[in-house]
């Protein structure tokens, strides 16, 4: 494994060891097909989401968030998550990529998936069907 595949790694196993709690539900499969599981993710000590990553390839060299949700909508909840996510991929020099497909869930009606993308926008992603954040400086 090359220096950069393993910043990637260890980007994920960062998160996976930090929020050990799991969702025993696949979300999608790694270049190793491997499944993907969700951790429950936390913050002050309370569970408020669940997010699944995984390094999409040894070329790419691009963490891939497979999933993110919140358990509550309309509390900053998605918000605080995704900024960690950035927060971690700016320390460890890492891309994100996410695709921004709204899935409903019957609570937040408003929401479809072009404001999704404006959302993941704010947040330095860029692109058309796949959006990927460089890390910022």
């Amino acid at each position: 494994m090359d220096n950069e595949q393993s910043k990637e790694k260890e980007y994920v196993d960062y998160f996976y060891e930090k929020y050990s709690g799991r969702v025993s539900l696949g979300v999608g499969y790694n270049q190793d097909l491997t499944e993907i599981y969700p951790f429950v993710f936390e913050a002050d000590g309370k569970p408020i989401g669940i997010v699944a990553l995984g390094v999409l390839s040894a070329e790419s060299k691009i963490v891939n968030i497979y999933h993110i949700g919140s358990f509550k909508t309309k509390r900053g909840d998605g918000h605080k998550i995704l900024k960690e996510l950035c927060f971690y991929a700016d320390q460890y020099k890492i891309s994100l990529s996410v695709s921004a497909v709204f899935m409903p869930n019957g609570k937040d009606k408003a929401m479809d998936s072009n404001k999704l993308q404006k959302w993941y926008e704010g947040f330095d992603f860029i692109g058309e069907n796949g959006l990927l954040r460089k890390p910022q400086e």
